[in-house]
């Protein structure tokens, strides 16, 4: 073999193991939003993550706005992360209250347990509690919302159907510091259609103190902009209170790395089209 030969055989595996190590190195975006059920993916030590998205809900008596509503996550090792939820909610209803404006943060975490292994599911459980902030310090969950509940703890399953289907279901309870509970039960399909596209359908209930069982049901799609950006849309019809709300939105989730900034192509790491 030629001392050429040699060198473009060298530079050919090197190419090669390094293409390997960055496949092997990068880890696929995981985004809860934009359904109810969240993942028990958690994002890894070093990472940053945001989440962020606006949504409207229109009742035949009152109007709901989110904008924005967002989390951080950032991992804390490779089973756990930090959460910090915000959420502006805006009420517009025939009578005005301590309601009609407020400004909800949150703090909590998630942990994964038992990663999944043919039919058992990967499990995490995810508490959260409020932080004492303007004008979230007044609400005490009075009707049900999952979005501004004081304290929550969540269980989150998911399996694998297939390559390119997906099962998500959660469990938890949300209460108050005035002590009403109310229990969330939900379940995602979600269908890859391209290793960029997918589309979810999801059904869940937040079970009152009235014993209602109010059914809701929103479906969507997400994008995969890029390997670290993804957006998403959706539209849905949710049971509040004895009340019906049509409701949409939209969001975008990203994931900053500081130790790896350079922007990845889909081809770089191994997807291709």
């Amino acid at each position: 073999m030629s001392p050429h030969a040699k060198l473009t055989l060298f530079l050919s595996l090197l190419l090669t193991t390094a293409f390997a190590q960055e496949h092997q190195q990068f880890e696929p975006l995981s985004i809860d939003r934009p359904d109810v059920s969240n993942l028990p993916t958690t994002v890894l030590p070093g990472q940053y993550q945001l989440e962020i998205g606006a949504e409207w809900a229109k009742g035949r008596l009152s109007k709901e706005f989110y904008i924005p509503n967002a989390v951080l996550r950032t991992g804390i090792n490779k089973r756990s992360e930090l959460r910090l939820s915000f959420n502006q909610f805006f009420l517009d209803s025939l009578a005005t209250g301590p309601n009609d404006n407020v400004l909800f943060l949150s703090v909590g975490g998630k942990y994964r347990f038992l990663e999944e292994d043919g039919f058992r599911p990967a499990i995490a459980i995810q508490p959260e509690f409020s932080l004492p902030f303007e004008d979230g310090v007044n609400i005490h969950h009075d009707y049900p919302n999952y979005n501004l509940a004081d304290y929550s703890l969540i269980l989150l399953f998911n399996n694998t159907l297939h390559k390119q289907i997906f099962i998500n279901y959660n469990a938890g309870i949300f209460w108050s510091k005035a002590g009403r509970a109310d229990w969330l039960f939900s379940a995602s399909a979600s269908f890859l259609h391209t290793h960029r596209l997918g589309y979810y359908l999801e059904a869940y209930t937040l079970l009152e103190e009235k014993k209602e069982y109010p059914l809701s049901l929103n479906g969507g799609l997400m994008f995969l902009v890029s390997p670290r950006i993804q957006v998403d849309a959706y539209i849905g019809n949710r049971g509040i209170d004895r009340e019906r709300f049509l409701f949409g939105g939209f969001g975008v989730g990203f994931r900053i790395d500081p130790k790896d900034l350079r922007p990845k192509t889909f081809r770089e790491i191994g997807i291709h089209h």
